[in-house]
């Protein structure tokens, strides 16, 4: 997972890059709550890679400033 930049998108369809940033956000969740409830991953470090997948692996990966 973290050997990826999260999702990566052009502008092609400009309209329907929320629509699938949202898909995109909403089918991690789901994959790591379901690492959750099988006792794979804690709580703590679902949170982590959420906010990484969601976000952090793109900022890293672009060199953008992250939020303070």
């Amino acid at each position: 997972m973290y050997n990826t930049v999260g999702f990566n998108d052009d502008t092609r369809a400009f309209p329907s890059i929320p629509v699938r940033h949202d898909v995109w956000r909403r089918a991690s969740a789901n994959w790591l709550s379901g690492q959750l409830v099988r006792g794979i991953i804690t709580e703590e470090d679902a949170v982590e890679m959420m906010e990484e997948l969601a976000a952090g692996l793109a900022r890293k990966a672009y060199r953008l400033e992250t939020p303070a």
